[in-house]
């Protein structure tokens, strides 16, 4: 039978046309909807822009045909064979696809909403009903049944609309499944959506409940108002997405997720643990977050005003220029916090821990009583802004010490032990007996200060400058003083147990002590030390072709989680002479030849400039990594480690 002789046989009435073998005709345009095509073959068939409306197309072999822009709605097609068919902009709408062979089919922007692609028993599949050991069960109609899942390895599903879609235990990993609208309540419980692409898709109210999303791209998703509860996001891209009011996300896996830029306004992820995750311009605003676990997390630029963030654990946390305010931070652990132009107005910092955290510029609304220490605290790093505020204003601070300019009232003997004061300006105060022990001064400017008494211990005072500074009696054991200015500084009467001092004058080597093996031993000590390497080992021979020795090492680890080789080539310059880019040759033929990942170059001479290009078009180009050490750098390096530099320098 050709298409003149069933369009003509359709035209008469006939619609039993089940079992008909019909290959590669042309049908686009027909219109045979109502007819029964049960169990027959249509394969390679062109049926574009057909009416195939409340068709009977179980069982079919479609494989090869054309189906774009067709219309199957309402049709059984359970069980049909569509592998390597266009179905782009098709129309899929309430159909029956249980155990349909999708394999390598397009159905790109193809409307599939309310199909059932999981349920053998087409009748029961409109009512809903739960997913539970594979099996679909309604209590209410007292059904249990097992599965017949549509097959859907290597199809394009872009832009594809499943409202409503009923698709229990379908597997969709691995997927293109960007743009498509699954919104409105899309029943993906237990679905495998992992590694799946989903960017730019719609999931908004969708059931996601179990659904293994691990590794899936969802990058500007919308899941607002999703049903995560169980959800697998392990890895997940979620960069951009909307996660706005979504439920159970508490109960949610999202482990190593990306969250950068992600809507997560009005979540509750109490209790959860998100150490070091990045959550940089994520939007956080009214999210219930009591007791989650945010150390060391990435928060820069993030929006949590209005957050919950009740007995929550935020040491350590980057959260520079982060919105807080109106936030709930009552007893949160902000030790060691970066709060660097962050927005705190209008939060409740009450009992809140500030130990270490950093108050540059952060905003701080001083109508709410804060803890003494930290107020001082916000005072000395915000001068600027300190004195910008009426009196008043001030005023309003409870303690009394705060009432003035900063730089009129007297700090001795207060506690900001624990404080984090790098830059800070302190020159010329009086500062006898203040308890700065364990805080950070680093770079602080503390010229012709009155230290007398004061507890500097285990303080960093490292590139300090103490010019004129009264330090007599003050403890300063174990704090770290290296390359601080402590010129004309009085130092009388001072413990000093454990402190280091180092200065810039003192740390030059003298490189004519060394020859090529002596350099080599050195760059060795100095590698393992930094970088506390167990895998090291030295390959050539010394003063070989290319002037060096080559020590190889493994530091850090790629993607796999597989250790990163590097190679170091060692040259020695006696004379602090330029190294350049002629006497470190083929770098990398050396690195594919060795299987390579990561070069350092370590000379006791200057890096020059096209030794530096070359090194940076490595990186650039090859995506090695580059590490580089010149006669500044190994000489700093020496001055703090004064046990390797003595082992390898007679002075």
């Amino acid at each position: 039978m050709d298409a003149a002789k069933l369009l003509a046989l359709y035209e008469e009435g006939e619609t039993d046309f089940q079992e008909l073998n019909l290959e590669n005709i042309d049908l686009r345009n027909a219109d045979l909807s109502g007819a029964d095509f049960s169990d027959a073959n249509f394969n390679g068939v062109n049926f574009s822009h057909a009416n195939l409306r409340d068709t009977n197309l179980a069982g079919v072999n479609f494989h090869g045909s054309d189906l774009s822009n067709a219309d199957l709605s309402n049709s059984d097609l359970g069980g049909a064979n569509f592998s390597g068919v266009n179905f782009s902009h098709a129309i899929l709408h309430n159909t029956n696809l249980a155990g349909v062979n999708f394999h390598d089919s397009d159905l790109s922007n193809a409307d599939l909403s309310y199909a059932n692609l999981c349920c053998a028993n087409a009748e029961l599949s409109q009512y809903d009903c739960v997913y539970i050991d594979d099996c679909i069960y309604n209590s209410q109609y007292g059904y249990a049944e097992e599965l017949e899942v549509a097959i859907f390895s290597n199809v394009n599903l872009t832009d594809a609309k499943l409202i409503e879609t009923k698709l229990c235990g379908v597997d969709l990993s691995n997927l293109n499944l960007s743009g498509a609208d699954l919104s409105d309540g899309a029943n993906l419980s237990n679905a495998d959506l992992s590694n799946a692409d989903l960017s730019n898709a719609d999931l908004s109210n969708a059931n996601l409940s179990n659904a293994d999303l691990s590794n899936a791209n969802l990058s500007n998703a919308n899941l607002s108002n999703a049903n995560l509860s169980n959800a697998d996001l392990s890895n997940a891209n979620l960069s951009d997405a909307d996660l706005s009011n979504a439920t159970n996300l508490n109960s949610a896996n999202l482990n190593g997720a990306n969250l950068n830029n992600t809507d997560l306004s009005s979540v509750n992820l109490s209790h959860k643990n998100f150490s070091h995750f990045n959550f940089s311009d994520a939007y956080l605003s009214s999210a219930e977050l009591e007791g989650v676990n945010l150390s060391y997390a990435n928060l820069e630029n993030a929006d949590l005003s209005g957050a919950n963030l009740e007995n929550a654990n935020l040491s350590g946390a980057n959260l520079e220029n982060a919105d807080l305010s109106g936030a709930n931070l009552e007893n949160a652990n902000l030790s060691g916090a970066n709060l660097e132009n962050a927005d705190l107005s209008g939060a409740n910092l009450e009992n809140a821990n500030l130990s270490g955290a950093n108050l540059t510029g952060t905003i701080i609304d001083i109508k709410k009583e804060i803890d003494h220490k930290w107020a001082i605290v916000w005072k000395i790093l915000n001068q600027e802004k300190f004195a910008q505020i009426n009196q008043q204003e001030k005023n309003q601070i409870s303690l009394s010490e705060t009432r003035n300019h900063f730089s009129k009232y007297e700090l001795e003997c207060i506690d900001l032990s624990n404080s984090y004061l790098k830059n800070a300006k302190l020159a010329n105060l009086n500062l006898t007996h203040t308890d700065f022990s364990n805080s950070n001064l680093h770079s602080a400017d503390l010229r012709g200060a009155n230290l007398t008494g004061a507890n500097l211990t285990g303080v960093n005072l490292q590139e300090a400058t103490l010019i004129k500074a009264n330090l007599q009696g003050a403890d300063l054991s174990n704090a770290d003083l290296r390359y601080a200015n402590i010129h004309g500084a009085n130092l009388n009467n001072t413990k000093r147990d454990g402190a280091k001092f180092t200065t810039f004058d003192d740390i030059s080597c003298s490189w004519n002590q060394l020859n090529d093996d002596q350099f080599e031993e050195l760059c060795y000590d100095i590698l393992r030390e930094k970088h506390k390497l167990t895998d090291i080992q030295k390959i050539d021979k010394s003063r070989s072709r290319d002037g060096g020795r080559d020590i190889v090492f493994s530091k850090g680890v790629d993607i796999n989680k597989k250790p990163i080789k590097w190679i170091a080539q060692c040259k020695l310059k006696s004379d602090k002479r330029s190294l350049g880019k002629s006497q470190v040759p083929d770098i990398s033929d050396m690195l594919k030849a060795q299987a390579a990942k990561g070069f350092c170059i370590m000379t006791s001479g200057i890096i020059g400039a096209t030794l530096h290009d070359s090194l940076d078009a490595l990186r650039d180009k090859e995506g090695w990594e580059v590490e580089r050490w010149s006669y500044l750098e190994i000489e700093r390096f020496l001055a703090e480690h004064p046990e390797i530099k003595s082992r390898h320098f007679k002075d």
